[in-house]
Order: structure tokens, then sequence, then C-alpha cells
């Protein structure tokens, strides 16, 4: 900017500026934090479940080894006290099975190893397999009900991948149901295309603020209830491999209903019915 002033002399004003858009820097510098922030938290979720681990691992181990000794030792035990002493330590056995395969699948997970195979499967005998499984796993207080079409429908997926799922829904339902009903069953949707196979229960529900976090990796919604905390996580992971999702709709004390919903007309599945 110049100004010559009256008298002559020149009194010049020279200014020089540097602009910069350092909104990309910023958005840079916050995604590190939300990194670092969730790196933290992963972190002790994992010492956590570690610690944890220890526990659930020990309590079966030691109920196998203390009942094991009990039947060997004990030289007046009456038959029925001998039954009861064996199905506890099958149980203790299936638990400790089902958290040693809660950490294999993890690490499936985190290698990108885990192998799928598809083939077709009749939805109505599956569900008839699934049901008698479980009907001598689920309390004999709770009634246990099967709910499917009067049609029957095939479908292409990972038979075991989706027991797997639907499994783990069904010892949730048990673990949290103290009186009422379980029900499994699906059910079409032919307007959007879609199978919904469910497990529905009257347990203790869960929070609507904890709906979303049952998903997390090693979240456990009662930390006095045996189990890894990765059941659902593991399960998300199967549900997208086979191209659908899970759902959940709850309401605290009152019960639960978790759904996996799978379309059933794409490229590489397809559903059709005899009557």
């Amino acid at each position: 900017n110049t100004n010559t002033n009256t008298d002559g002399t020149d009194n010049s004003v020279e200014v020089n500026g540097l602009c910069l858009n350092i909104q990309q820097i910023k958005e840079t510098e916050i995604n590190l934090t939300k990194a670092l922030k969730k790196a933290e938290e992963s972190d002790k979720m994992k010492s956590a479940f570690l610690a944890n681990m220890s526990h659930e691992i020990r309590t079966p181990l030691n109920a196998i080894v203390g009942f094991s000794n009990l039947l060997v030792s004990e030289d007046d035990l009456s038959d029925d006290e001998k039954a009861d002493f064996i199905n506890t330590i099958n149980s203790n056995c299936e638990l400790l099975l089902k958290l040693i395969n809660d950490i294999l699948e993890l690490s499936r997970i985190e290698s990108g190893k885990m192998a799928f195979s598809f083939s077709t499967c009749n939805l109505n005998s599956w569900i008839d397999n699934m049901y008698m499984t479980h009907s001598l796993l689920i309390p004999k207080e709770i009634e246990f009900i099967k709910e499917v079409p009067d049609a029957t429908f095939f479908i292409h997926t990972d038979v075991n991948r989706l027991s797997q799922i639907i499994t783990n829904f069904l010892n949730n339902a048990a673990k949290f149901t103290k009186s009422g009903f379980i029900k499994l069953g699906y059910e079409i949707d032919f307007s959007n295309y879609e199978i919904s196979i469910y497990v529905e229960d009257t347990g203790k529900g869960i929070p609507k603020e904890e709906q979303r976090m049952i998903f997390e990796r090693f979240y456990k919604q009662d930390e006095f209830v045996q189990g890894t905390g990765l059941g659902l996580s593991i399960s998300m992971v199967i549900a997208e491999k086979l191209g659908g999702k899970i759902s959940v709709s709850s309401e605290a004390g009152k019960g639960s209903r978790f759904t996996f919903t799978l379309p059933y007309h794409n490229e590489s599945e397809e559903l059709f019915s005899v009557g």
C-alpha cells in the first residue's frame, strides 16, 4: 500500500503474509487421538479379559478334578449321587471346551483364517436338530418353544456357522432366563426377501444403553455369569461373512429377542419351499 505525503515524502507500507489451511492437520490430530483412546480402551479390556479368564478356566477345572476325586475316593455313594457328580463333571467339561473354543475362534478372526463351507440347508430339519439338542440343556422349569412356518424352506449357507450363531443366542437366553419361556424359530419376510432366525426369551432383558455394548469384545452384561464375553462379537463376524446381520430387541425386566436376518435372493443364495 503506497501513500505519498503532501511534502513529497513516500510513506509506503509493505505487508507480507502467509495463509495456511490447517483443517487437514486438525482432522489428523483428532483421528490420532481417537485411535490412541481406542487402543488404550482395547488394552484395558484385554487385561481385564486375561484376568477374568484365569478365574473362568479354574472354576470348571476345579469342579472336574474335585468331583472326579469324590467318585474315586467315596465308596458309599448312591447311584443318584454318582449320576449327579457325573452330570456336573460333564457340564463343566462342556463349559471348559466352550471357553477354549471362544479363545481359539478369536485367534482365527484376528489371523483372518476363519473357514466357511457352504451347502444347502433344510431349515425345518435344522431347527428340529437345534431344538432337540438344546432341549436337554435348557432348565426344565423354562418352557422351550419351537416355531416354524408350515412349509419347508431351504437355504444355501454354512450350517455349522449358522448353528454357532444360534447356539450363542440360546446359551445366553438360558443364562439370563429364570422363568417363562425360550422360543426358537424362523420366519420369512416375502416383501423384503429376508429370512429371520430368532431366539426370544422372558429373561432379565438388556437396558437400552447396553444394547450396543453387548456386541463388543470381552463385554459381559453380568460379570458373575460364566463366559468369555466373546460370543456375540464372534457371532457378529460370522453373520457378516454369511451375508446377514444380527439385531436385538430387548426391554429390561421383560426379556429379549435376538435375530439373525439373512437375504435369500442374491447371487449365492436361493430359497425355495416344499408344501
